[in-house]
């Protein structure tokens, strides 16, 4: 432990985010990643909160990673919209008693510390991640991240339907986990990933770079 964790944990300040730097000819198969998803109290990152938020680590070797390093409930301190519910089912009575997101920031800057980030509009995630951090007080600094939507789209597979189970089935990988609960799109995101990965390998572009520049591809 360092001075200052010391003093971090002293004055109670959470630690910031540790991003990754990645040089562009690093092999997918030796990245360090998580997929994510948060569930929300609806779709304005600049005002709406998180009721829950999970992670999945992907390993070396595009090896997907159970269970999740991060499952957890979020008490958003403010209600819980009907629309919101029918989507996610999470509901006003579930969150009470949970933790507020200022508590478990530690835990979620622990899942995705060192990680490229990947998930299903993941920039969505990132944004509601960046306005919690901002109402709270709490550091936060944008890690690397793979959108699996961008990439389906790169690598000529857009769909107009995102549903992630069916996008799953599309490349033929059978659909694992709930979808709308945080740990099954997280799940299903992080093995949509490997799926395209493998295709970018075989590809030989299957390095950082490669999939950076595959988000940029043309549609087709």
């Amino acid at each position: 432990m360092t001075i200052s964790d010391i003093f971090d944990r002293y004055l109670g300040q959470p630690k910031p985010l540790k991003r990754l730097r990645v040089a562009t000819h690093t092999p997918l198969e030796r990245l360090p990643m998580v997929a994510i998803d948060c569930e929300t109290t609806g779709l304005d990152a600049r005002r709406d909160r998180i009721v829950s938020i999970a992670a999945v680590r992907i390993a070396a070797g595009l090896s997907v990673v159970e269970p999740p390093v991060l499952d957890t409930l979020i008490d958003p301190r403010v209600p819980i919209p009907a629309r919101a519910v029918a989507v996610h089912g999470i509901d006003n009575a579930q969150v009470a008693g949970a933790r507020t997101i200022a508590e478990a920031y530690d835990d979620i800057l622990a899942a995705l510390s060192g990680c490229v980030v990947v998930g299903h509009y993941v920039s969505f995630d990132l944004a509601m991640l960046a306005g919690e951090a901002r109402r709270n007080g709490c550091d936060w600094r944008e890690p690397p991240h793979f959108d699996t939507f961008e990439l389906m789209a790169g690598l000529g597979l857009a769909a107009d339907n995102a549903d992630l189970a069916e996008l799953l089935t599309r490349v033929g990988v059978e659909p694992r986990g709930t979808r709308h609960s945080a740990a099954g799109d997280a799940r299903m995101a992080a093995d949509l990933f490997v799926a395209l990965a493998r295709k970018l390998v075989g590809q030989g572009r299957g390095t950082f770079g490669g999939a950076m520049a595959a988000h940029r591809a043309p549609r087709r």
